[in-house]
C-alpha cells in the first residue's frame, strides 16, 4: 500500500510528526510520501490512504489543510481512508489556567479537520492524533513521536483489516 502524508508546519513540529508517521508506515512495509501543504497536491493515482496534519494556531487550522481535504474529496479520494493529526499547546499545568486557555486548544486543528472531513463525506479514521508542544514554538513534548508511531500502527491495522 502507498500512503500520502500531507502537513503544514510553522516551527517544524508538525513536520517532525509527519516524518515519524512516514517512518512507521515504511517500517510496516508500505510506501510513504511526505509533502508540505504549501506545494500543489500530487497525483493521487496509486495512493491508498492519506494522513493530513497541521498545527493548532489561535484555536484554528490553516486554510491550506481545509482546502487539501476538499481537494482530496474532489479528486475521488472519498472512499479511501484518511487520518488526521495536529500539534498544539503548550498545556498549562495549573487547572485554572487550563480552563482559561481551553478555547485556544480544543477542538484544535485536528477537531476542525476531523469535522470538515466527515462533512465532506471522506472515509475519516474516527481517532485523531494530537501531539503537544512544550512551548509555543516547540519542541514537541517527550514521547510525542512515539505516540505518532503507535497511532500510525493502529490506523494501518484498521485499514488492512478492512481491505
Amino acid at each position: 500500500m502507498k500512503g500520502l502524508i500531507l502537513y503544514r508546519s510553522h516551527y517544524g513540529n508538525t513536520k517532525q510528526v509527519a516524518e515519524a508517521i512516514a517512518a512507521e508506515i515504511r517500517a510496516e512495509g508500505h510506501e510513504a510520501a511526505v509533502q508540505d501543504l504549501g506545494s500543489k497536491l500530487p497525483d493521487l493515482g496509486g495512493v491508498d490512504f492519506a494522513l493530513i496534519g497541521a498545527p493548532t494556531r489561535m484555536a484554528r487550522v490553516t486554510g491550506k489543510a481545509k482546502r487539501a481535504l476538499k481537494r482530496l474529496k474532489k479528486r475521488g479520494f472519498g472512499a479511501k481512508p484518511v487520518a488526521i493529526f495536529d500539534t498544539y499547546g503548550p498545556i498549562p499545568a495549573d487547572p485554572a489556567q487550563l480552563e482559561k486557555g481551553r478555547k485556544w486548544l480544543y477542538p484544535g486543528a485536528a477537531g476542525i479537520m476531523q469535522k470538515t472531513a466527515q462533512d465532506l463525506g471522506l472515509n475519516v479514521y474516527p481517532k485523531a492524533l494530537r501531539c503537544e508542544v512544550k512551548d509555543m514554538k516547540g519542541p514537541l513534548k517527550d514521547d510525542e513521536l512515539a505516540r505518532a508511531a503507535t497511532f500510525t500502527g493502529e490506523f494501518l491495522a484498521s485499514i488492512t483489516r478492512t481491505s
